[in-house]
């Protein structure tokens, strides 16, 4: 019997730190997207209708901060996949068993990971070719365009995370909320596929705005897993 009760308070215990750990990890993940994102000044880059020519000297001018800048930004996916393990072992655990909507939570988030990872590879592939690329609009068109599909996995990652804590209270209802503000400002984020122009094009800001939502939920899910006592 004592040694039942030793084993539940180990496992309870460790259950903490996992969870503190992925919380960290989430957190700096953040910290690490926002100074990539600054880095590579994408409100000021060249639109997707601009000429090849004017994509080349725009990533020659700055190579060197578009380096460092997308070497933070696959840091910082990366963190968040650590970030979104513990979550679902969270949602898990808090559901008695794997449910679909926890199912559909680990989906989606490996499915805007691989998203973002890909058009982060696209940019990288321009930047590191220099001038010396066949098509630098296509790469170019292929990094917003995979940023931008990354809305639709999003937008499912974020609402399942949001049904299965109002349900069962895996985490502070408060998060729910945060995740459903941004599954539908997700959802949002494909328009950039039909507009050609202004906020919702797919070099406008709603490349930044939209995204945002994802950080705050991360960050005030991280904090509530810091805090995380079982």
């Amino acid at each position: 019997m004592a040694g039942e009760t030793a084993t539940r308070a180990f496992d309870t215990t460790t259950a903490a730190a996992s969870m503190r750990l992925a919380g960290a990890a989430g957190l700096v993940g953040c910290a690490l997207g926002v100074a990539g994102s600054l880095a590579v000044d994408i409100l000021n880059s060249p639109a997707t209708t601009d000429s090849a020519a004017d994509i080349v000297e725009s990533v020659q001018e700055a190579r060197t901060a578009l380096l460092v800048g997308m070497l933070l930004n696959t840091a910082a996916v990366s963190f968040w996949v650590v970030f979104g393990a513990g979550v679902w072992l969270r949602l898990r655990r808090a559901s008695g068993a794997e449910s679909l909507a926890s199912a559909c939570f680990a989906f989606g988030l490996v499915g805007f990971v691989v998203l973002l990872l890909a058009g982060f590879t696209a940019f990288f592939v321009l930047v590191y070719r220099d001038a010396d690329v066949g098509d630098p609009r296509l790469l170019y068109d292929l990094t917003f365009g995979l940023l931008a599909m990354s809305g639709a996995p999003t937008a499912i990652a974020l609402g399942s995370y949001a049904a299965v804590v109002f349900r069962s209270a895996a985490l502070p209802r408060w998060t729910a909320w945060l995740g459903v503000v941004g599954a539908l400002a997700h959802v949002a984020l494909l328009a950039s596929f039909v507009v050609s122009e202004g906020f919702f094009s797919l070099e406008g800001q709603v490349i930044t705005a939209i995204p945002a939502t994802l950080f705050i939920w991360i960050i005030g899910t991280g904090i509530a897993m810091l805090a995380t006592e079982h």
